[in-house]
């Protein structure tokens, strides 16, 4: 419902005619409309961590086309449901969480979980390189997170775009790279203007 009428459609009767539970039902255990938001929030952490542990606990994380893949399957699977109406109540809540901590503490975990998943892909990516300095792996993993940002908003939104698990991981290694070596040029453009 959520995620169909967003915030100002989700009422207490309309839950429980959903679930053809009895009226009142829902309002006994969310008393508020807030408690009922904070309520959906909690589930969505739980699916998402379930969904998370399911996908992450067993794979190889120093691997980066492991972890690429992966990712690139979570990404995609958004696209059907329960994913898609679950992503789209996921986002209507955050925008609610801007002004509602307690929705904000409940993605915040998750949120923490993706970007430490997008840190170690970064580092495996790059693995046999030269030591990353921090300033670029926290670019990177900015840059790879507004990436996923992007990908999630389209998927919700019903994007046509034929992406496959492998143009979606070939895609991370591209912006990893790509950022690392937009930072290396801007280091040798001072060093080129001075020889002049």
């Amino acid at each position: 419902m959520l995620a169909e009428d967003g915030p100002r459609g989700l009422s207490h009767l309309k839950v429980d005619r959903r679930a053809e539970v009895p009226d009142g039902t829902t309002s006994f255990y969310y008393r508020t409309r807030t408690a009922l938001l904070h309520g959906v929030a909690d589930q969505l952490v739980r699916y998402d961590a379930e969904a998370f542990t399911d996908a992450f606990e067993t794979a190889p994380l120093d691997d980066g086309d492991v972890i690429a893949a992966q990712l690139a399957r979570q990404i995609l699977s958004i696209r059907d449901e329960p994913q898609l109406s679950r992503t789209r109540a996921r986002l209507e809540l955050t925008l609610l969480s801007r002004n509602d901590p307690v929705i904000s503490a409940n993605f915040q975990q998750i949120g923490e979980s993706m970007r430490a998943l997008v840190e170690r892909l970064v580092v495996a990516v790059q693995a046999g390189s030269r030591p990353l300095e921090r300033g670029l792996l926290d670019e990177q993993v900015s840059v790879v997170l507004s990436y996923l940002g992007g990908l999630i908003l389209a998927f919700a939104n019903g994007s046509p775009e034929p992406l496959s698990g492998e143009d979606i991981s070939r895609q991370f290694r591209a912006v990893i790279r790509g950022v690392a070596a937009e930072r290396a040029d801007r280091r040798r453009e001072p060093a080129q203007s001075s020889s002049f």
